[in-house]
């Protein structure tokens, strides 16, 4: 049958282990009171405020020349890793141990790294470094002689990059200066060549305008044409109803020499059909000016295929040299670009170099000051956090005593 523990009873159990329960708790408070003074030793907290230039970010849709121009830059590309990265460098540590005569044993390059700490202002350019030591003068000596070394450490690897930068940059110029000269000079010998692009264009468009005049005449020719084929056929119609001759009849006494010898016989004559004749000219006239017109027509046709078989050569000369120019041209465009963008870098850091590079780039805008209260141990808060702990270890091992008690006592009870 399982025994059922009421809350009176768990209340009773705590009561008879009060003063076990306050022992340990006592004991608890007094170990972290010992610690606390006594063992843990005092820690102060010393911090330097920095200005930095905006911590970079990565674009990866700039282009080759942009990434090789940012590479180049006066400006090193920081990021709160690199910054955290070089103020425990041990250059600057050393540097640091150096200047204020630190002790060797103490004050290792190992036990130094890890009393610094370095985070960034959110949403600011604020970087702050925190140093913690035992002696609250030497925890703000450090963090000044940290931020001090890491500030010039900046502006020395600066003025080195930009040294690099000058003299890439300087050969850059150079080069491109020479390659955008010979790009020049191909454009301009190409542009003085006998015929370049724009005249070949103007011939194709004085050709193209002599096929539109040399079409337009020969519509001219074929409307001629049809009304004089219109008016030949309609002469012939009437050429073939007329006779070429005409038959007369007349009297033999209208011819003065017979009068007498003949009188009253009829005699017949032909004449020639002056109207047949008229039309005979005019049909020759006809002819003659349609033969004119076929042997215009043909001829301008041949001087159409002679102007198009000129017009392809000049159309495919045309394209090649067009083609020629725009890359001619693009190239032309691409090496000014580059120089420009190289240019554009070079006055950058000259201009950067002529300033201030330390108030440009980083700067202290609030020194360590020697703290007053010390950052650990918390005191009160060991103790309470004891108390709580030695509170829970005291309610515990009362209920284990308790149970201890209640089954060792019937492991020992036998039947008589």
């Amino acid at each position: 049958m399982e025994e059922e523990i009421s809350l009176r009873e768990l209340i009773e159990i705590l009561i008879r282990g009060k003063w076990l329960i306050a022992g340990i708790t006592l004991v608890a408070v007094l170990i972290s009171g010992i610690f606390s003074f006594f063992i843990i030793p005092t820690t102060y907290e010393a911090g330097v405020t920095l200005v930095a230039p905006p911590l970079s970010v990565k674009n990866q849709q700039n282009s080759i020349i942009d990434t090789l121009l940012n590479f180049v830059s006066p400006f090193p590309q920081m990021t709160l890793e690199t910054y955290r990265m070089q103020v425990t460098s041990p250059q600057i540590l050393n540097q640091v141990k150096e200047e204020l005569n630190l002790d060797p044993n103490k004050y290792t390059l190992e036990s130094l790294r890890n009393s610094i700490n370095l985070e960034t202002v959110k949403n600011t350019n604020f970087i702050k470094i925190t140093v913690k030591d035992s002696d609250p003068e030497m925890a703000a000596k450090i963090a000044n002689a940290v931020a001090s070394k890491f500030v010039d450490y900046v502006l020395n690897t600066l003025k080195e990059q930009m040294g690099k930068a000058a003299v890439f940059l300087e050969s850059q110029m150079q080069e491109q200066e020479k390659n955008l000269k010979k790009v020049t000079e191909e454009l301009k010998n190409f542009n003085a060549q006998p015929q370049d692009a724009i005249e070949l264009q103007e011939d194709i468009e004085s050709k193209l305008q002599l096929l539109s005049d040399f079409k337009a005449r020969i519509e001219e020719l074929e409307v001629t044409e049809k009304a004089i084929r219109s008016s030949l056929e309609s002469i012939k119609s009437r050429l073939a109803g007329e006779p070429r001759y005409l038959e007369l009849e007349k009297s033999i006494i209208d011819d003065p020499t017979v009068a007498g010898a003949a009188a009253g016989l009829i005699i017949k004559s032909q004449e020639v059909n002056q109207t047949y004749d008229a039309l005979s000219q005019k049909v020759a006239e006809l002819e003659a000016e349609l033969a004119g017109i076929v042997s215009q027509k043909k001829a301008i046709e041949n001087s159409i295929k002679k102007v198009q078989q000129e017009l392809e050569g000049l159309q495919a000369a045309y394209v090649e040299k067009q083609t020629e120019y725009d890359l001619l041209q693009q190239k032309y465009n691409a090496a000014l670009e580059t120089y420009s963008n190289f240019l554009e870098k070079y006055e950058e850091m000259r201009i950067t170099t002529a300033g201030n590079l330390s108030e440009s780039n980083m700067m202290i805008v609030s020194p360590a000051v020697v703290p007053e209260k010390p950052v650990a141990p918390k005191k009160l808060l060991n103790i309470t956090l004891a108390a709580v702990l030695g509170l829970m270890i005291g309610i515990f091992a009362a209920f284990f005593a308790d149970y201890w008690k209640r089954s060792g006592m019937g492991d020992l009870t036998t039947p008589s």
